[in-house]
């Protein structure tokens, strides 16, 4: 697929690799130059400096041939207005915004535009987690990704208060699940034998 990417921060950056890596022809727009650093040497697509929200850049992107459109800025306004210019002038079959604010998520549905909202996601995924719905492994904040883990209780830990475990160093103690609830680490929280301990770990 022929793929361009508006935006070259840590999401659109990562998810331009990803998509190179296998195979796909990708091109990213940015208005900032410094911002493909985060690409890395090894970027095996194409890169264009420029407002994405003109006709001319998108046009040297190669958006006439291209696939999908995916914008990912920081920007609600950038991402709808080069969708729009995607879907509507361009004809591209494939067209995807990232939005922040969830109450606008409505405007780019009456723009025909499909929508990913890390905010949505993200209370949907913590939703889950403290409801012991299918614990999700990874959840978005903002640019950033968390993982998350369980793991059992040891017998050494029994009675011990939560906050004294001694864990890897890029891990958190996020809580505990307790007969199928979450309880989030704080002082004076116990362990129980049946407990399982939540993690959390920044994924750089």
């Amino acid at each position: 697929m022929y793929v361009i990417i508006v935006g070259c921060g840590k999401v659109g950056s990562r998810f331009a690799n990803v998509l190179a890596e296998e195979g796909h022809d990708v091109v990213v727009v940015d208005n900032d130059s410094n911002k493909f650093k985060n690409l890395g040497e090894d970027f095996k697509g194409l890169t264009v400096v420029g407002i994405p929200i003109d006709k001319e850049i998108l046009k040297s992107a190669g958006i006439e041939n291209a696939d999908a459109f995916a914008a990912v800025t920081p920007d609600d306004n950038i991402n709808i207005m080069s969708c729009q210019i995607a879907k509507e002038l361009f004809k591209v079959p494939r067209v995807l915004a990232r939005i922040y604010n969830p109450e606008r998520e409505h405007i780019f549905h009456h723009f025909g535009l499909e929508t990913l909202c890390p905010t949505k996601i993200t209370v949907e995924s913590v939703k889950a987690l403290i409801m012991d719905e299918n614990m999700p492994k990874t959840i978005s904040f903002g640019n950033d990704s968390i993982h998350f883990r369980e793991i059992e209780v040891e017998s050494k830990w029994e009675g011990k208060e939560l906050g004294d475990i001694i864990v890897e160093e890029d891990e958190m103690i996020f809580g505990i699940v307790r007969d199928k609830h979450f309880i989030f680490n704080k002082p004076g929280l116990y362990i129980n034998r049946n407990d399982k301990i939540v993690l959390s770990k920044k994924i750089d």
